[in-house]
């Protein structure tokens, strides 16, 4: 590694960040905000390692063109075990993804101390969405006054899901899709046979594709046949029993299931668009076009738009701690009656 060369992506953003770094001008408060699986936690990861490089003292080199990733502060980093790089994510012990009040506290007590070995201390925080309004309140202080040397990098799908007042304390640092082409290139260079088909369905998210590179190409098409089989069914025992079989287990695990099915209910709505439009724009899951031109034929243009509307409903639920299967056993009807299969 060295530099950012190896990200996919993003040049835009990451001149613009080593362009400040290179100035001693960074921000003290950074949003990363973008869907999932874009690298916006490696360009922040990155990001603290440039700041800290040891290769720059060493041979005056412009930080710009680092991390070296060589180094024993950006292996230090690499490993997590970097004092004054502090990565805050949800509480393990927690059965729901939370980041909480004593973790916050925690964070605020120690870049409180004087820094130990790096230039400069980043608190990376992600998913910050995962900060409860409490949670959120008890760092706003620290937020908007770091003390000297530190600075805080906030990784989020989108702003809107941040209390207004965090949202205010930040440069706001957006990230978007890497074109299909480009991630097509990129995952085909590195040994992925199936690179169109999971760039397609990755839309334009490296960490998505990778994901579904790793036997996930599989496990999607067989939770998809299993997902719109049982709705165009429109058996509720066998709906309920769906649901209740995706969310089994504790709350972190099962939000994971639920969040694949709306992905692939999405895709689903997104390739009936483009067969009942008409567009010359390649389906998203070219495996499944009998499926798209069933849902244009039963949904368009309105019953569409309900279950779209369905879909971002589904998602505020959860959002609200709402049961999962509750969220699946209403959408999974929605979905069924729309299909004017119940």
């Amino acid at each position: 590694m060295q530099g950012t060369e190896d990200i996919l992506g993003h040049r835009a953003v990451i001149d613009r960040l080593w362009a400040a770094l290179s100035r001693d001008a960074l921000h003290h408060a950074y949003l990363f905000e973008g869907p999932s699986g874009l690298g916006k936690h490696l360009v922040a990861r990155r990001l603290a390692m440039a700041a800290n490089c040891e290769a720059v003292d060493a041979d005056g080199v412009d930080p710009a063109r680092h991390p070296c990733g060589v180094c024993p502060s950006c292996r230090a980093i690499l490993r997590g075990e970097h004092a004054d790089v502090i990565e805050l994510g949800p509480d393990p012990d927690k059965k729901t993804p939370t980041i909480t009040v004593s973790q916050v506290r925690e964070v605020v007590r120690q870049v409180g101390y004087h820094r130990y070995t790096g230039r400069r201390r980043v608190v990376i925080v992600d998913p910050a969405e995962a900060m409860a309004a409490p949670a959120a309140n008890a760092l706003l202080k620290t937020l908007e006054e770091p003390p000297e040397g530190t600075g805080f990098i906030l990784v989020a799908h989108s702003a809107s899901s941040l209390l207004p007042t965090i949202v205010s304390r930040c440069q706001r640092v957006r990230f978007a899709a890497v074109p299909v082409e480009a991630l097509e290139g990129w995952l085909q260079d590195n040994g992925h046979a199936d690179g169109p088909i999971l760039a397609r369905l990755a839309l334009g998210r490296p960490g998505a594709a990778l994901a579904l590179s790793d036997g996930g190409l599989d496990a999607r098409r067989a939770l998809r046949d299993q997902v719109i089989r049982h709705i165009e069914r429109g058996d509720l025992g066998d709906l309920f029993e769906l649901s209740k079989g995706i969310c089994a287990g504790d709350r972190q695990a099962w939000l994971v299931e639920v969040e694949r099915v709306l992905e692939l209910l999405e895709d689903g709505l997104r390739d009936a668009v483009v067969v009942a439009s008409g567009e010359p724009v390649e389906l998203l899951d070219g495996e499944a076009s009998d499926q798209a031109a069933r849902w244009a034929d039963a949904l368009w243009p309105t019953g569409i738009a309900r279950l779209q509307q369905s879909l971002e409903d589904a998602r505020a639920g959860l959002a609200r701690n709402a049961s999962g299967r509750v969220v699946l056993d209403a959408l999974f009807l929605r979905f069924s009656s729309e299909l004017g299969r119940l």
